[in-house]
């Protein structure tokens, strides 16, 4: 892959910001964010991570976004999932084969993990926000699911099994509750480890 010229500054921009930050950072508490398909376990994701912005930039679906200041300092900058913006097609989706995320990492922050390992996390259902407990009708979440038993409908009510989730986000992105009745976390998320 050739690096634009512009691409190429500002990945030196960011090591330089991302060696700065250095040993300090790393020890300062991380909130928990959900990463992006093939991320690296923490503490080497981080150590990898230029915090340049081209995975973010090549999302297809713009799901990704830099971590804030509010997610950590240790974590600024660095790539997260937010399904409220769109949610990550790297299972049954445009990103199932092609990762650009994966491919536009310049550090192998980021590699390339069959679908069938990918596990970004899981949703966590807010009953009390939910249109179908509440009594309406409502199965967005269940009809816009790719995994097969992921969520189940039993009464009406929608049933989300943590074990078959795999953290994409389009129940969340599509939930119509406001506010929203399911959000996104990364428990039981798969990391790649190195070596």
């Amino acid at each position: 892959m050739k690096i634009k010229r512009r691409d190429f500054v500002k990945i030196l921009l960011a090591s330089a910001i991302s060696a700065a930050l250095g040993v300090a950072v790393r020890a300062l508490p991380k909130s928990k964010v959900v990463r992006p398909p093939g991320a690296l376990v923490e503490e080497e994701f981080l150590s990898r991570c230029l915090r340049c912005g081209l995975c973010v930039e090549n999302c297809l679906t713009g799901t990704l976004t830099p971590c804030t200041l509010e997610d950590g300092l240790a974590i600024w900058g660095t790539p997260k999932v937010d399904p409220l913006r769109a949610p990550c097609e790297a299972v049954a989706g445009r990103c199932e084969k092609y990762r650009p995320c994966v491919e536009s990492c310049p550090t192998s922050a980021l590699v390339f993990l069959e679908s069938s390992r990918v596990k970004l996390g899981s949703v966590v259902w807010v009953k009390e926000n939910c249109i179908a407990y509440r009594g309406g009708y409502c199965l967005v979440c269940d009809e816009v699911c790719p995994v097969e038993g992921a969520i189940t409908v039993r009464r009406g009510v929608p049933v989300f099994h943590e074990d078959r989730c795999v953290g994409c986000g389009r129940c969340v992105y599509a939930c119509p509750a406001d506010p929203k009745a399911l959000y996104l976390t990364p428990k039981g998320e798969v990391r790649v480890e190195i070596g």
